[in-house]
């Protein structure tokens, strides 16, 4: 079973658990399980839709907003002026994505703890974030240009 469908079952009884059983939410956070890595509003609205059309985009985005206060989701704003949504990960994880290609790699955490590092022995701040976005471009599209 993979690390989304996981997410999904684990993360729906947390919901109903919460007591949060409105069926709109469920088919909300399914439509974000059911998008893998990183998918849009409007994708998640589409899927949304498929299911229950009597959900409103205001319902999606307080339930998308919701979903991140409670750690259930994570947002991410690459750079493309649109703002993507995932499940929330068990573990701190981050993303390169190529601008030109469109392609992402998942990057450990392991390699963002050095700049956070650096960044408090620096600038005496320190980071929080557990889900960021890069955007640049892919070896391939490096290549390319060349």
């Amino acid at each position: 079973m993979d690390r989304h469908k996981q997410s999904r079952n684990g993360t729906s009884e947390r919901v109903q658990r919460g007591g949060w059983r409105r069926r709109q939410r469920i088919v909300i956070l399914d439509a974000v399980c059911d998008g893998g890595k990183h998918t849009t509003p409007g994708e998640i609205y589409a899927r949304v839709r498929a299911v229950d059309t009597s959900v409103e985009r205001s319902t999606l985005y307080r339930t998308l907003n919701l979903f991140i206060e409670l750690g259930l989701v994570v947002s991410a704003q690459p750079g493309d002026d649109e703002t993507y949504y995932e499940i929330a990960a068990s573990h701190p994880h981050h993303h390169l994505v190529c601008r030109r290609c469109g392609v992402e790699q998942e990057v450990s955490d392991d390699v963002m703890q050095g700049l956070a590092h650096q960044m408090r022995k620096d600038h005496g701040f320190q980071i929080e974030a557990s889900h960021l976005v890069f955007s640049g471009l892919c070896a391939a599209c490096l290549t390319f240009q060349g």
